[in-house]
């Protein structure tokens, strides 16, 4: 069994142009850092941004931090040059984000492409549309290298002609976390845009993190440890999760019982997922 735990709690963005952005936010604290070549790159600058973000990776790894690439959509000319640059470098990052996603294919066309070169990289799909949101059951299923699912919710929001509020959004983001579940890969919610509004960040953080969502994106460095603290579990989860850790390690047959619930391999995992969003475990 493979117990290695990734947590993909906090995500901060920063334009691609600006690599002390990039490295102020790896030092955050963060699980995942990524550079962005859409709409964190101004169209007039993409080519001298493609050129220049690979410098970023070709630094040393910090332990611990995800360095995440968001390229332009795969349908787009820009996307299918940022896809080439990826599988052409050396300097490749932990994972790619791919915006705009409306079917499976778009991601399996991808992970086709960039696995035979760099075949770690793992794949977030942005979903910011209706057709994005109608076909998300099949997107989180698209492939073996698809990690979560990302709400955009100011592109959703502005293709529905909607607010942001949580009345709003809700039903996109129960479709998206149902989606993730059932997929057993991540889902990470989208952005607070107001930096002064706190309490509303912190509302909005928490109730996504009671859908299930086990991750949320920010542009501000000062919000990661406030994502960390609502993404943790509670005390009684931590104690379930330490009883079916020590019920799994008596098993000598593979499949045991704690309280009259079965106790398998997926539910090990789950558990272990619990003691690393803790702390109490390694996250990778």
């Amino acid at each position: 069994m493979d117990d290695t735990v990734v947590l993909r709690r906090s995500l901060i963005m920063v334009s691609a142009l600006r690599p002390d952005e990039f490295e102020r936010a790896a030092e955050s604290g963060a699980d995942m850092v990524c550079a962005d070549l859409e709409d964190g790159t101004i169209p007039g600058r993409k080519v001298e941004a493609r050129v220049a973000v690979f410098d970023i990776f070709a630094a040393g790894k910090r332990p611990g931090l995800q360095r995440l690439l968001r390229i332009n959509s795969p349908r787009t000319a820009d996307g299918l040059r940022d896809i080439l640059a990826v599988i052409e470098t050396d300097s490749s990052p932990d994972g790619l984000i791919l915006p705009k996603v409306t079917n499976a294919e778009e991601v399996r066309i991808a992970a086709e492409i960039i696995r035979p070169r760099h075949p770690g990289i793992y794949l977030i799909a942005l979903i910011e549309s209706p057709e994005g949101l109608r076909n998300v059951d099949e997107i989180a299923k698209a492939a073996p290298e698809l990690k979560a699912l990302f709400f955009g919710s100011a592109d959703y929001s502005a293709e529905l002609g909607c607010d942001r509020s949580w009345d709003s959004l809700a039903y996109a983001r129960a479709r998206i976390i149902n989606a993730a579940k059932e997929a057993g890969i991540d889902a990470i919610d989208g952005a607070w845009f107001d930096p002064h509004d706190d309490a509303g960040f912190l509302d909005e953080t928490r109730r996504v993190a009671a859908m299930g969502f086990t991750g949320k994106v920010s542009y501000e460095l000062a919000h990661v440890p406030h994502i960390h603290a609502a993404m943790a579990p509670s005390p009684a989860e931590v104690d379930d999760a330490r009883r079916v850790i020590a019920a799994a390690e008596n098993d000598t047959v593979g499949i045991t019982r704690l309280d009259g619930r079965m106790v398998n391999e997926s539910i090990v995992r789950s558990a272990r997922r619990i003691l690393a969003a803790a702390g109490l475990v390694a996250n990778n």
